[in-house]
């Protein structure tokens, strides 16, 4: 039982740890109009926003940083498709 309490603790610590996340938005042209966020959006926003909200610290940008080691993951956008 003990041996159960502390994997569950372990996991539930793994999970609860703020990550290092870049967000490369490879097109911050390609926009919409949003109704939920009351506003026009790229595609990172939902990205960035729910990152944020589960904690993690969100960088991004439109360029890709040479050097990715500080980050624990990378998301990358590459626009919409569109017909």
């Amino acid at each position: 039982m003990k041996a159960l309490f502390l994997g569950l603790a372990a996991l539930l610590a793994a999970t609860a740890a703020a990550y290092d996340v870049y967000v490369w938005n490879f097109d911050p042209y390609d926009t919409y109009y949003d109704s939920e966020a009351g506003a026009t959006t790229d595609c990172s926003y939902w990205i960035i926003e729910s990152l944020a909200a589960h904690g993690d610290d969100v960088d991004s940008g439109a360029d890709l940083p040479s050097d990715l080691s500080p980050y624990d993951a990378v998301f990358v956008t590459l626009g919409f498709y569109r017909c």
